[in-house]
């Protein structure tokens, strides 16, 4: 049978919400936000309260990459990745009294996967998610006034299929990684891009998107955003196929959320023998 996996970014307006299915079923989520999109004022957390979550990505700690948090315990991750080097009080700091429960619920939720991972659970191995390669970059050395440039990059490689979804990292933290063979080697010539920074200019850096060269961008954002870099992001991508929910394709160079609802792309092993991987990319 052919592995084939399977990315949804879901149309949470302000914020980012990742769900990846591993070949073998096992699920991926990256961020925790929620809000009004087409299937109604619901979270994309509930839709994985009965499946397997295998590993979370907590890009960072902002509230629009946490809003759906307090849902966390509904069906908890076997494994957890949080954004590195910001302690508790940093996280704390300057928090609205709204807000407070769910910094809080961040922070309790770090102590409590403090264990090491072992090695039936290592999402950097690809035996764990049937095939699916599973790798994460971020920085450190950034000023912590902007926490955003700690945010966790996280590449899916299956099939020379390859994903590369970001947090909010801004232009400074992207300097910084592009310094790294080892990221630059991980993101060149990706199929899909889910841009950082819900695609504003702030998050732009031209030698990062020239890398990475997509086949086409996601950009996961609200009619409220500003400084929008879409048609850098569109002049940047090669152009792709997709399927809209008429069961009609068209080709194109970027996607928003905004625009464009929830988008699922299928990638991987094709089932064709003519053919060595798939990448389709719907609209649902």
């Amino acid at each position: 049978m052919a592995r084939q996996a399977v990315m949804t970014v879901y149309d949470v307006q302000l914020g980012l919400a990742v769900h990846v299915k591993a070949p073998n079923g096992k699920y991926i989520i990256i961020d925790l936000g929620t809000g009004t999109y087409e299937s109604g004022n619901q979270s994309p957390l509930l839709k994985r309260r009965y499946d397997n979550i295998g590993y979370m990505v907590i890009t960072h700690p902002h509230l629009d990459h946490i809003d759906d948090i307090l849902k966390f315990d509904i069906n908890a991750p076997t494994t957890l990745r949080l954004a590195s080097d910001i302690t508790k009080d940093e996280v704390m700091h300057g928090v609205r009294d709204c807000d407070r429960d769910k910094f809080e619920k961040y922070c309790k939720i770090n102590d409590r996967y403090s264990s090491p991972v072992s090695p039936t659970t290592d999402p950097t191995n690809p035996d764990n998610y049937g095939g699916l390669s599973i790798c994460t970059y971020s920085t450190s050395v950034c000023s912590k006034d902007n926490f955003n440039n700690f945010s966790i990059i996280t590449v899916f490689d299956l099939s020379d299929c390859k994903l590369v979804v970001c947090g909010d990292n801004e232009k400074e933290s992207l300097d910084v990684l592009m310094n790294r063979d080892s990221f630059k080697n991980a993101v060149r010539n990706a199929d899909v891009l889910v841009a950082p920074h819900h695609g504003r200019e702030s998050g732009y850096q031209d030698d990062f998107i020239s890398l990475v060269n997509p086949s086409i961008t996601i950009i996961s954002d609200t009619a409220k955003s500003d400084a929008s870099a879409v048609d850098k992001y569109t002049n940047k991508s090669r152009g792709w196929a997709v399927w809209d929910r008429n069961r009609e394709s068209s080709t194109r160079y970027c996607l928003t959320t905004r625009n464009d609802g929830n988008i699922q792309v299928t990638f991987g092993e094709s089932k064709n023998t003519e053919f060595k991987s798939i990448l389709c990319v719907e609209l649902v």
